[in-house]
């Protein structure tokens, strides 16, 4: 048998540590006037045409608290490319976090109407947080040998969530002022946290007996099942449950104010709300303390012998889970963008931009901006930010009006898109119409 547990598990780091799927401190779109991008994060940015069609696009954003490059997980092995963990070990923290975000624009319509603009738009959006320790990963991949006479704990916890938006939207120009609202119905995908995050493993030094304490919750909805701890079962995708029996309201808000012909101020707070999964929501719960013989975890799970079938059967009794039905509820990451934008003269602008995500207990970005207009119909864009202890955000940004067709894209870390250091990366592409 080959060893497939090890083989799960690498596939699900690799997976996680490279696919960008989160932690919504978008700048550079902010300031991309007269596209959608910039409308879904400050919804009084005035409409290009009449009647502006947002067609499907994409944003994706990632942030894993160290620099690991798939070079330090593949290595040749006579030739064949193979996973090793162990020069990914030592990068580690005690603690590591992994963030992802996605929105994927599917369509949305908007309308100019003499001072008000209305948009209506659908999006996906999902959004993850996962913190796991060290241990888990050497545990894993190196087996319990390292760690005789010790407990260790290795237990993550994860924060999941993927639901449709649909969403209804109102600015008004009064004048030098502009104010805008906007409603969003939220159908929920899928849902996966943690509630309780203990579990931790004792060998004994003298007769090598491993010793199991657990204490660990999974509420969910739509995303995993567990019959056993060696039968889970991964539901749920992007496509499911447009209206769901699990739903929430949230809302935008947003006003300019134009100081000058080359002065305007602006500020966004976005995704007040949250979603309720009052229905057909499990909650998994794993509690107990076992103890058996020694034996090194890594041959305990990996062996191809016929005892392997009973050593998992033995594991069960370890991780059994016990199922029942829970509530819940999602508070949206909540954003408050303040921008300011001056224009140094018809084809070259200027701005700076501070944003807060979740109000109070996130963190704050800083950016400053500068587009210059090639021509009336294309714009190039450079940006500059300070976020999360990095100085080195460096992002693009442009776009383009072929006919009534509008292309744009923004990154904010140019540098980490284009190489294989997926630290800290965020990107966003695409297309509408502009009549």
């Amino acid at each position: 048998m080959i060893q497939v547990y090890k083989c799960v598990c690498a596939t699900l780091f690799v997976m996680a540590m490279f696919t960008n799927v989160n932690a919504q401190n978008e700048i550079g779109s902010y300031f991309l006037d007269g596209t959608w991008a910039a409308r879904e994060l400050n919804l009084t940015d005035t409409l290009k045409g009449k009647i502006e069609v947002y067609l499907p696009g994409i944003y994706v954003e990632n942030h894993h608290n160290n620099r690991i490059t798939l070079s330090d997980i593949i290595t040749d092995n006579n030739g064949t490319n193979t996973l090793d963990f162990n020069n990914v070990i030592p990068q580690l923290e005690n603690n590591n976090l992994l963030e992802n975000n996605l929105r994927v624009n599917s369509i949305g319509i908007a309308v100019k109407l003499n001072s008000f603009q209305i948009d209506l738009k659908h999006n996906i959006r999902l959004n993850s947080t996962i913190n796991y320790p060290r241990e888990l990963v050497q545990l894993i991949f190196q087996g319990n040998a390292q760690f005789i006479g010790e407990t260790v704990d290795f237990a993550p916890a994860i924060d999941f969530n993927a639901y449709h938006e649909y969403s209804l939207g109102l600015s008004k120009q009064f004048g030098a002022f502009a104010l805008g609202a906007r409603v969003k119905y939220l159908s929920g995908i899928g849902y996966l946290q943690t509630e309780q995050t203990e579990a931790s493993l004792f060998t004994d030094e003298d007769i090598f007996q491993l010793t199991f304490d657990t204490d660990y919750v999974l509420n969910t909805f739509n995303t995993v099942n567990i019959e056993r701890v060696t039968d889970f079962t991964f539901r749920g995708d992007l496509t499911d449950n447009f209206f769901s029996v699990n739903d929430g309201i949230a809302f935008d808000f947003g006003a300019s104010f134009n100081v000058s012909e080359k002065l305007r101020l602006s500020a966004s707070i976005l995704d007040l709300g949250s979603i309720n999964w009052n229905e057909e929501t499990q909650r998994f719960q794993s509690q107990g303390n076992f103890t058996f013989d020694g034996v090194d975890l890594d041959e305990f799970l990996l062996n191809d012998s016929v005892e392997f079938e009973i050593k998992l059967d033995t594991l069960e009794e370890v991780f059994e889970f016990n199922r029942t039905s829970t509530t819940a509820e999602t508070n949206l990451n909540t954003q408050l963008y303040i921008a300011g934008q001056y224009k140094v003269n018809s084809k070259l602008s200027v701005g700076a931009l501070i944003y807060f995500n979740d109000l109070g207990d996130g963190e704050a970005a800083a950016g400053l901006n500068g587009q210059y207009y090639f021509s009336n119909n294309l714009l190039l864009g450079i940006n500059y930010s300070y976020r999360k202890d990095n100085f080195s955000n460096l992002g693009l940004q442009f776009s383009t009006k072929l006919g009534p067709l509008i292309l744009f894209g923004s990154t904010d870390n140019i540098i980490n898109v284009i190489s294989n250091e997926n630290y800290s990366s965020n990107g966003r592409l695409g297309i509408g119409l502009s009549f």
